[in-house]
């Protein structure tokens, strides 16, 4: 069984956490109204509005906090991730984990700011 560096892995999740954060922040669209205007009359839909916020918050913070493991993480450090993979059922997801999705497949990197920086915490 071939190994991985763990700071790959660690770096894949971290793309994955963060392109979820982003598909998540696209809701946010839904908590406005045709005109603009947060629908603040509905508290149910307030409370809807609110965790899709901080589900949004907590997938990009943990896209941060795993690729700040993997810089950190020794390349050599390995393991065998075969187990670990077939726990994941969904092909694509599988195949970018495992480091063979083609490079259009891949979602995007963490981004940096407009100036270069990229901020962690």
């Amino acid at each position: 069984m071939a190994k991985t560096a763990v700071s790959d892995i660690l770096m894949r999740m971290s793309y994955e956490l963060h392109a979820l954060a982003e598909a998540t922040d696209e809701f946010h669209h839904l908590a406005f109204g045709a005109d603009g205007t947060p629908s603040l009359a509905n508290a149910d839909f307030v409370r809807a509005t609110q965790s899709i916020d901080l589900t949004q918050q907590i997938l990009a913070n943990l896209s941060d906090f795993t690729a700040c493991l993997a810089m950190a993480s020794p390349e050599t450090v390995t393991i065998d991730a075969h187990e670990a993979l077939s726990l994941i059922t969904l092909s694509d997801l599988k195949d970018r984990l495992n480091g063979n999705a083609p490079e259009a497949d891949l979602p995007q990197a963490v981004p940096a700011d407009q100036d270069g920086e990229l901020e962690f915490f």
